[in-house]
């Protein structure tokens, strides 16, 4: 029972940084697309438009520095099955991946800090 308490929290507390990072780039001047893109290679967290690029962003969030900090939780592993998640999306817009301009942003979000990495 309390597995699943914790792994609720965290649930929530994944949904809120998303939502702060969302609005976080709204105010930069990006264009929300969608939230949450997901096919059995991957996910993303949320996707924009700036000007005509596409965005595809990673949201990490870390309550706590004690284990690392919310950036280095952006793995190999995890870029890998992001940029198979991208394929998909492009794929499915109809989208060239050698004509289409895009890049890879991640909002670290450190308990109250939110840090932007854009093309990572």
């Amino acid at each position: 029972m309390q597995s699943d308490t914790k792994h609720d929290q965290g649930k929530r507390a994944g949904q809120v940084a998303e939502s702060k990072a969302k609005h976080y780039l709204e105010s930069q001047g990006l264009r929300f697309i969608m939230q949450n893109f997901r096919v059995p290679q991957g996910e993303i967290d949320l996707i924009f438009k700036d000007m005509q690029q596409w965005v595809f962003v990673e949201v990490k969030y870390r309550g706590s520095s004690i284990r690392g900090h919310a950036a280095e939780y952006f793995t190999a592993s995890k870029r890998s099955k992001m940029n198979k998640a991208i394929m998909c999306f492009l794929q499915q817009r109809n989208l060239n991946i050698h004509h289409t301009s895009l890049r890879i942003d991640v909002i670290a979000i450190d308990d109250t800090k939110l840090t932007w990495l854009d093309s990572v």
